[in-house]
C-alpha cells in the first residue's frame, strides 16, 4: 500500500497538486511530500515554501528538499528526476548524485 501524489496542469485551475493518502481521500494542496525521507524535510519545506515562487525557484526548492531527504534516509535514492508540468508542456530534468545541491 502506498499514498500517491499527483500534479498536473489544466486550463481551468492551472497547476494543481493532489495528495491521496492511504485512507483514500483526495486532497488538493499547495504542495505535498511523501515517502520514507519526507519526515526529515517537513520543517525545511514549511520554512522555504511560499505562494508565488517562480518556476525556477520551485525547481530549486524541490531539488534542495530531495537532496536533504536523501542525505538522511538511505532508502531515498541517490539521484533526482523531476518533471515540471506547465501549460507549455512537460520538462524533465535529471540531477546526478555528484551534482546534488546538498549532501552529507
Amino acid at each position: 500500500m502506498a499514498g500517491v501524489i499527483i500534479g498536473g496542469w489544466d486550463p481551468v485551475d492551472g497547476g494543481s497538486v493532489y495528495n491521496i493518502p492511504l485512507g483514500g481521500s483526495c486532497i488538493k494542496m499547495p504542495w505535498a511530500i511523501g515517502g520514507s525521507g519526507s519526515t526529515f524535510i517537513y520543517g525545511l519545506a514549511d520554512s522555504e515554501f511560499r505562494e508565488g515562487l517562480s518556476e525556477s525557484e520551485t525547481q530549486d526548492l524541490v531539488k534542495l528538499c530531495l537532496s536533504h531527504a536523501m542525505a538522511r534516509d538511505g532508502s531515498s535514492g541517490g539521484i533526482i528526476r523531476t518533471v515540471t508540468v506547465t501549460e507549455a508542456g512537460n520538462k524533465r530534468e535529471y540531477v546526478p548524485g555528484d551534482k546534488l545541491p546538498f549532501g552529507p
